[in-house]
């Protein structure tokens, strides 16, 4: 194997470099560049790699200072723990020396391992940013055999007992057969390649298999020593707002399958440090596999506009533009992310919260390190004068201008003939989730006032567009909004049913929605339709500001996040689809039509302090 092979980069590996075009006193900037490996061509292909992504029309590189070769070269092995590229590239020899005389000579990704939430990051955060001492052993599980019987777990157990048991049955019953074969297997079709052809299942083995998910997942972190050895900490686990006697039953589980993984070397790799750079670690595996993490290294390239590509960042509402945030936390140096990420959880229950109001990581993370840190502060809202045509509510610090539902009327006339209306579908077939494609069978079949029916991005979409022609930063209501400005729901449906909350989507065919043929494009001549039959019932809050209160319409609210977006229902006070407002989301990319239902929005923004 030659040197640079042998040096290559086993997975996706992205570190982070200060820019060469910025003064002493401004806030740091970085670039995140790709990296191939840590010899001396592949620090030369990634920096080349950067230059070409960053190419613009009518500027040629070379007139952008930060993105000088000799910069980048220079950027990326200061990023490694050398004084400059020279001095990296000199030290190359010395690095292939370490890595041979510690028997090191086979790249390898010895941290992903398919049945383990550990990531790349996570290693390097702990082993750099924690300021815990460095471990000697780390448990990945890359070569385990554990958990091999893939789909076997607890109807095996019950299978084998004979009967039903609590979780603290099967930990006894499996216990009691700790180290005796309850279940010889043969090699089964769904298992991983490298499964063995004939296994003998204890029933710790069982044990383990059954409780992976709910008991073994939670405690596969690195906050405490739960993965490290050798292991002076107590462990912590990944779970919230749990009774003393969950605690327990987790504690015990985690205890058996810590005493599971230290009777074997697989799944284990030795720590290792290489004197040349403070900056790389090495992970020493079995039959010279080895791996290596990067100070501040990232598992994926920055993400500044999680809605490509179905909305460019230009066309994204001033307001509703997330990418100060996403790049705060992206590039932040020297931060225990699994750490944040856990106080961040820990203080919504702590403070309250609940599984239903769950609101997602960016906001939990946005609030703690506005309570934690006293340098960091939320991210200000843009603000505008207060319209006639939206209504003031005064919330926690801010006057939030509100507007009535838009109508029909007032989407089409910004979506007909419009470049968004050319533009939606075409780009969401690069996407796996297609727009819905047909808006004028749940529009235009209404009357011209009624509430329009769209997706999400067809919602954002026309906030940018109201944006631009009227210079209001208006944007999507976001869930804590609606719930303070919302009347109380016409229905506790948890307590009393649905009693007779109203109905009033039906399909072309006369039918209700959840009955009608018409949910389905193709099922029905010309397309079908969905439209308002009956008398929509309207409620207003103290404000005098009208909600749709009926069962089968909801509003589009901000809280984007992985293809899905919360839906309020004014008649119930809940989700949409019944469940809990902060979780029960739908796909971003569909008007509910599917489901006989549908979903418009309103426009909101901050006014200014003295208008």
């Amino acid at each position: 194997m030659n040197t640079e092979s042998l040096l290559r980069a086993v997975r996706p590996v992205h570190v982070l470099f200060p820019r060469l075009d910025q003064s002493a006193s401004a806030e740091p900037k970085f670039w995140s560049i790709q990296l191939d490996g840590l010899h001396q061509n592949h620090l030369k292909a990634s920096a080349n790699r950067l230059r070409d992504d960053r190419k613009r029309r009518g500027q040629p590189v070379s007139d952008d200072v930060s993105l000088k070769l000799s910069g980048l070269h220079k950027g990326i092995a200061k990023a490694l723990g050398a004084r400059s590229f020279d001095a990296w590239r000199d030290s190359e020899q010395d690095l292939i020396e370490f890595l041979l005389a510690n028997g090191m000579t086979q790249p390898a990704d010895l941290i992903h391992w398919s049945l383990s939430p550990l990531t790349a990051r996570q290693v390097s955060d702990r082993l750099f940013n924690s300021g815990l001492p460095l471990p000697k052993r780390i448990f990945t599980g890359v070569g385990s055999k554990l958990f091999v019987a893939r789909g076997r777990g607890r109807f095996d157990i019950f299978d084998l007992s004979g009967r039903h048991m609590s979780e603290e049955g099967i930990l006894e019953w499996c216990e009691a057969r700790a180290n005796e074969c309850v279940l010889p297997l043969h090699r089964e079709s769904d298992w991983d390649v490298d499964a063995p052809d004939y296994v003998e299942l204890t029933g710790r083995d069982l044990l383990l298999q059954a409780f992976r998910l709910e008991y073994i997942n939670p405690a596969s972190n690195l906050l405490g020593d739960n993965l490290v050895a050798p292991a002076q900490r107590a462990p912590e686990f990944r779970i919230y707002g749990a009774s003393e006697e969950e605690i327990a039953l987790e504690q015990r589980v985690f205890g058996i399958f810590r005493e599971v993984i230290e009777q074997s070397e697989l799944g284990w790799a030795e720590i290792v440090r290489f004197p040349g750079s403070d900056n790389i670690i090495f992970l020493k595996g079995a039959n010279g596999a080895f791996d290596w993490v990067l100070r501040d290294q990232r598992d994926g390239a920055f993400v500044g506009n999680p809605y490509h590509p179905i909305l460019m960042s230009q066309e994204l509402p001033s307001a509703m533009n997330v990418s100060a945030f996403n790049a705060h936390l992206y590039f932040k140096t020297g931060e225990w992310y699994e750490r944040l990420e856990h106080s961040a959880e820990t203080r919504h229950y702590t403070e309250g919260g609940t599984q239903e109001t769950w609101p997602g990581y960016p906001q939990l993370l946005m609030r703690e390190l506005t309570a934690s840190r006293r340098n960091y502060s939320r991210p200000s809202q843009p603000r505008g004068w207060r319209a006639a045509n939206f209504v003031p509510h005064q919330l926690d610090g801010y006057c939030l201008m509100v507007s009535p539902l838009v109508t029909v009327k007032e989407f089409w006339s910004f979506f007909d003939g419009s470049d968004w209306q050319k533009n939606r579908v075409i780009r969401s077939g690069h996407n796996l989730s297609k727009l819905e494609p047909d808006l004028a069978a749940v529009n235009l079949h209404d009357e011209d006032s009624v509430p329009a029916s769209v997706t999400w991005f067809d919602a954002v979409a026309f906030c940018r567009y109201y944006e631009k022609k009227t210079g209001l930063p208006v944007r999507l209501l976001e869930v804590e909004e609606w719930k303070k400005i919302s009347p109380p729901p016409a229905q506790d449906i948890k307590k009393d049913g649905w009693g007779d909350l109203t109905w009033v989507v039906v399909g072309g065919d006369g039918k209700g929605g959840g009955a009608t043929s018409h949910r389905y494009p193709e099922a029905c001549s010309g397309g079908g339709s969905l439209c308002f039959r009956k008398e929509l019932i309207w409620r207003e809050n103290p404000e005098r500001l009208p909600f749709l209160s009926v069962v089968d319409f909801g509003e589009w609210l901000a809280d984007y996040a992985h293809g899905h977006a919360p839906v309020a229902n004014a008649a119930t006070g809940r989700a949409l689809m019944t469940g809990p407002l902060d979780r029960d989301r739908c796909p971003a990319h569909l008007t509910m039509r599917y489901k006989g239902l549908k979903v418009g929005f309103r426009i909101c923004y901050v006014a200014q302090f003295d208008a």
